[in-house]
């Protein structure tokens, strides 16, 4: 049969005495419910604060906050990438330690791509030794909270198939003059810098009246003319921020009374790790104040929040602490900016290293693989209309002819429940004109029209309306022992299809859930064959083994599948596929009268052997997003290449002109099951 219903209804078919349709059950997709955007973050930020302030450049607890780094950069069973402490040499020029040869470290993760192309993505974790009570900074806006969103990043994106490369930085020694990202920066070999993508920085995302996305002093010539190829990162950020809701600024440049120039260009930031990557590629610079405020409108001025004495928190241990930002703030604020940060920057790395388009790709391959499958399905059900006019023949109690023209109508309804489509139909109608050359043999042709609708699909058709022509040849009739079906279609299909690209952390939080509605046409040719043998036992009573041949190639032409502007919208090549299976069964059939019309219950079990899935395992694309074309491969998974079918029937000739019938069928010993419900009536002139 062709489409899909419960086990469940086919134990209603089994009783043969109404029609059921099926329940869906729902899933629920396990997930960790406490995963949210900036709680990773959040945890890590308060443990550097609670358990390492006073982690300044050559003390003991920097040290000991680049390992809890380490350990909150590794994300564990999610990804190979492990996370690497590197110490370099520094001499502080201020504090305790000025002038002396002392080391610091830069803590490291690797995530790699299929290019050599590489976004650098940093925070530094040491705190200010500026003032004397600098044990005891706890440091959490400046900088446990770039940090913690650090960390919070490295987990969201690992374990996610990239194109380029993304490296994590936790620098040290920041509070000294930008010493670990200079260190780092200073390494990087010339195919580095020039395969580089750029540089995200993170610094000081709690205390400030905005959140701030700023690029970096290579924004602009040396005449003064903006670089657009320096601040797509930074302009990338504020759309991502603004397709969130999230509000993001940039500096916006104004000139201080008495001066002639602001401090930093419109829209550049300044005076973090950034800074020294500013120059070898574009950068962008994550940081929340108010470059609004202050007599020199440089950023310094963090808020005009009334609790907040001078207006910001920058290295004092009396403020930059989680007492006094709470009191000042709630502790909200603080949960809803790591999120927020979390939210774009998240989004921000996806992008710049394709890892959308790759997720996009995979879905493309997947639907492709999908709608070939339930292509393969509407051809199989495309021969039911032959199988049944078989059926009635072998009930008519006298031939209508011996030879000549035969004209014949079969209309058909399915209802489908399966693990790919849940809740469909299928209507089938189809015309047809036949020769008997004598009672045992018949030929005939006809054109069929059918239209299928699925819902809940994720990835696959959502509506296929085709028209087919077909060809048929049946051998044998009520009293033959031998019998043949043999049907051949070709089917255009109009598809309307939906596919979802959905891409989500190892622990459940969603990073991109598109669903693109697109239009594509197919062409299907099919053939179905089977032969059997019937012991006559009685007038009642048939039984005997068959063999069945089912055949199909589905061509798919090339489309567009979702609007261009969107970042998986991509162009998909034509594909071509052939899928073959043979099933060897045991039918029984009982026929009586009832009430006066002959009538037939058939039961049919079989073992179904799949010697050619049709199933695609690379498919070639172009993405809107960059124009590039794309061959896409995929590891098969097992595709039930065996497995068993139970098909229970009952049919009548409830009128000399009129055949009646009511399907049902199921597989089992699948991981993929799929079972059907139909209903039809033939009608013969």
């Amino acid at each position: 049969m062709t489409i899909k219903l419960s086990p469940l209804t086919l134990s209603v078919i089994a009783a043969l005495t109404m029609l059921a349709s099926s329940q869906a059950t729902a899933q629920i997709s396990a997930i960790n419910a406490d995963a949210k955007y900036g709680a990773y973050g959040e945890e890590t930020a308060y443990t550097l604060i609670r358990e390492h302030a006073g982690r300044y450049t050559g003390g003991n607890m920097e040290l000991e906050a680049a390992k809890y780094m380490q350990d909150r950069m590794t994300i564990s069973n999610a990804s190979d990438n492990q996370a690497e402490i590197r110490p370099f040499k520094v001499k502080p020029t201020r504090g305790i330690f000025k002038d002396q040869d002392i080391t610091s470290h830069n803590v490291v993760v690797t995530q790699k791509g299929t290019t050599d192309k590489t976004l650098y993505v940093g925070a530094h974790y040491d705190s200010a030794i500026a003032y004397p009570n600098y044990k005891t900074l706890e440091a959490l806006d400046d900088n446990a909270s770039g940090s913690g969103v650090l960390a919070e990043l490295t987990k969201n994106l690992s374990g996610i198939d990239l194109e380029h490369n993304l490296q994590f930085i936790a620098f040290g020694a920041e509070e000294d003059g930008l010493k670990g990202s200079k260190a780092f920066a200073r390494d990087l070999t010339d195919a580095q810098k020039a395969s580089a993508l750029g540089m995200v920085n993170l610094d000081s995302l709690i205390t400030g009246d905005f959140m701030y996305a700023h690029s970096g002093r290579n924004s602009y010539d040396k005449n003064g003319n903006a670089v657009p190829e320096n601040t797509t990162l930074r302009d990338n950020a504020h759309r991502i921020a603004k397709e969130l809701g999230i509000e993001l600024k940039m500096n916006p440049g104004l000139i201080p009374e008495g001066q002639t120039k602001p401090y930093r260009p419109a829209g550049v930031g300044c005076c973090s790790d950034q800074d020294s990557f500013d120059g070898l590629m574009q950068v962008v610079g994550f940081e929340s104040t108010n470059w609004e405020l202050g007599d020199d409108l440089d950023g310094y001025t963090q808020t005009d929040n009334p609790k907040i004495e001078d207006g910001y928190t920058w290295h004092d241990p009396s403020k930059d602490n989680e007492k006094y930002l709470t009191e000042a703030f709630g502790k909200d604020h603080i949960s809803q900016r790591m999120a927020d940060y979390s939210r774009i920057i998240t989004r921000l790395l996806v992008e710049q290293t394709n890892a959308d388009i790759i997720q996009s790709n995979k879905s493309a391959i997947s639907l492709q693989n999908m709608m070939g499958l339930q292509l393969k399905e509407a051809a199989t059900g495309s021969h039911s209309a032959i199988v049944e006019r078989a059926n009635s023949v072998a009930l008519t109690t006298s031939e209508p002819s011996e030879s000549g023209i035969n004209f014949w109508v079969d209309g058909s309804q399915s209802y489908v429940d399966a693990d790919d489509i849940d809740n469909g139909h299928r209507a089938q109608v189809g015309v047809y004109g036949e020769y008997a050359s004598n009672p045992n043999w018949r030929v005939g042709l006809g054109l069929q029209a059918a239209n299928q609708y699925n819902s809940d699909i994720d990835n696959g058709i959502k509506t296929d309306t085709n028209y087919g022509v077909q060809a048929y040849s049946l051998l044998g009739n009520k009293n033959s022992a031998w019998w043949n079906t043999t049907s051949l279609n070709y089917s255009k299909h109009n598809l309307d299809t939906n596919r979802t690209v959905k891409l989500d952390t190892h622990d459940g939080i969603n990073i991109i859930n598109n669903s693109h509605q697109d239009r594509a046409d197919a062409d299907v040719f099919s053939a179905y064959n089977e032969l059997g043998y019937n012991f006559l036992m009685n007038e009642k009573v048939k039984h005997g083994a068959f063999l069945a041949l089912n055949y199909s190639k589905v061509d798919i032409d090339g489309y567009n599948t979702g609007a261009v502007d969107s970042r998986t919208a991509l162009t998909v090549n034509s594909t071509s596929s052939d899928a073959f299976d043979a099933e060897l069964g045991y039918q029984m059939q009982y026929n009586f009268n009832f009430k006066g019309a002959p009538t037939k219950l058939q039961g049919k079990l079989a073992y179904v052997n799949v010697i050619e899935d049709g199933m695609l395992d690379s498919l070639t694309t172009t993405s809107s997003a960059d124009g590039q074309r794309r061959d896409v491969k995929i590891g098969q998974l097992d595709n039930d290449d065996s497995y068993g079918r139970l098909g229970l029937s009952v049919s009548s000739k409830v009128h000399k002109k009129v055949h009646a019938y009511l399907n049902g069928d199921t597989t089992f010993a699948r991981d993929n099951k799929q079972s059907a419900v139909q209903v039809g009536l033939q009608y013969q002139f």
